[in-house]
């Protein structure tokens, strides 16, 4: 049995590479990318983002392959190779590319998602499995955000340098290496694991029914998909701080570095929080705080601010420390309430199914974000976000909540 912290080194280095984590360094580059060079409006550039995390809404595809067809022996190990060396093929096919278009890029960051959402899945699979099995799951879930965390305070101002001084294929060259060195860790580390015994069909059929066709189950998801689901408007506010604001490159990645140190104090700070609150009422919290903080952000909109260039910086700077706190525990409230209601002998599947709804829910707010915007701009399009984030409420006293402290 492979140590706790062998695990705990798989579970962070995984994360602290992800998408969320180091892999995000190129997000600046490719958003200018597409906003200056390739001349995406913010509603074209809702709908591209919507469509490249695509591979997210199949998690429960890349979950039932996982737990069912085991590779050269391995239900974790192995796919956790292929996936990482995949991603870093996408990066790669990037770097050596010297023009881009709206579709080749399209083309490759949604293949690019199918390979991190398959790593995801299974590294979520073995904290599921191990985690229960040795009652660490918030442990594990805590130390994998807050690898996160730690990664975007890096990437958060590198990524704002990397997209006013580097040129875009030197951007993906680094992070070609981010996922490969995952893979290498994946093969140095993860040598001899007890997985869980591979289902056969008649038992995966029963487990699977027990585990998702059930009314709780069906309402946790309900819920959480809603809760990702009222509209975006974080394109439309990335154009507005660009084009009225006048937040520089560097500047924009300052504030994703401040977000993230204040996140991964939040990260550090949640099994603490969970002893101090009962989990039922943190989740409402979460939902009401939520909702609420998407209407401060209309002060950006009001006269004062917007001609006020510097009274707006202190504002998005004080804001990104206080959302960055209070974002992570909302979020790692939301990961751990699916995640202890995830069957371990379907860790893979059943986690990934969850989370795949909540990405589906994403999708859907990116898309009817970037479709409202066109229609009622952007203040109306901030307020229905906010009332539909606190609409979810009424979900609340149908759900079985058990209390973590």
């Amino acid at each position: 049995m492979i140590s706790r912290l062998k695990y705990i080194i798989i579970f962070f280095f995984v994360y602290f590479f992800s998408p969320n984590g180091l892999s995000s360094l190129p997000n600046l580059t490719i958003n200018f990318l597409l906003k200056e060079t390739l001349k995406l409006t913010a509603t074209q550039l809702a709908y591209f983002s919507a469509i490249t995390i695509l591979g997210w809404a199949l998690k429960p595809l890349w979950g039932l392959i996982s737990d069912l067809l085991p590779l050269f022996g391995s239900k974790r190990k192995s796919y956790l190779i292929f996936s990482s060396l995949l991603a870093a093929f996408c990066w790669l096919t990037l770097a050596l590319s010297q023009n881009y278009t709206p579709w080749f890029l399209l083309l490759i960051l949604t293949i690019s998602s199918f390979a991190y959402a398959f790593q995801d899945v299974v590294t979520d699979a073995l904290m599921i499995e191990i985690g229960k099995k040795e009652k660490r799951l918030i442990e594990f879930q805590s130390f994998q955000w807050l690898a996160v965390y730690l990664a975007q305070i890096i990437t958060g101002f590198a990524g704002g340098l990397a997209a006013e001084k580097l040129r875009a294929q030197t951007t993906f060259t680094l992070s070609f290496f981010f996922p490969l060195i995952i893979a290498i860790i994946t093969i140095l580390i993860l040598r001899k694991t007890k997985e869980e015994p591979v289902l056969r069909f008649k038992e995966f059929k029963a487990v699977f029914k027990e585990s998702i066709l059930n009314k709780e189950f069906i309402l946790v998801n309900l819920f959480l998909f809603l809760w990702r689901f009222s509209p975006s408007y974080g394109a439309p506010m990335f154009y507005y701080q660009v084009d009225v604001l006048k937040f520089s490159k560097i500047f924009l990645g300052l504030l994703s570095s401040l977000s993230a140190f204040s996140s991964a104090l939040g990260a550090g700070a949640f099994n603490f929080i969970l002893r101090l609150i009962s989990f039922k009422k943190l989740l409402i919290l979460t939902v009401i705080i939520g909702g609420l903080s998407s209407f401060w952000s209309l002060i950006y909109l009001t006269s004062l601010v917007k001609n006020n260039l510097l009274l707006a910086k202190i504002l998005a700077v004080i804001d990104s420390l206080i959302f960055g706190f209070l974002g992570s525990i909302f979020f790692l409230t939301m990961l751990t309430f699916a995640a202890e209601k995830t069957n371990p002998n379907l860790a893979g599947s059943v986690f990934a199914f969850i989370t795949s709804i909540m990405n589906l829910g994403l999708i859907g707010s990116q898309t009817i974000g970037g479709y409202l915007y066109a229609k009622i701009g952007l203040a109306p399009l901030i307020i229905v976000s906010g009332l539909s984030s606190l609409v979810i409420l009424v979900f609340v006293p149908f759900l079985k909540i058990e209390d973590k402290n």
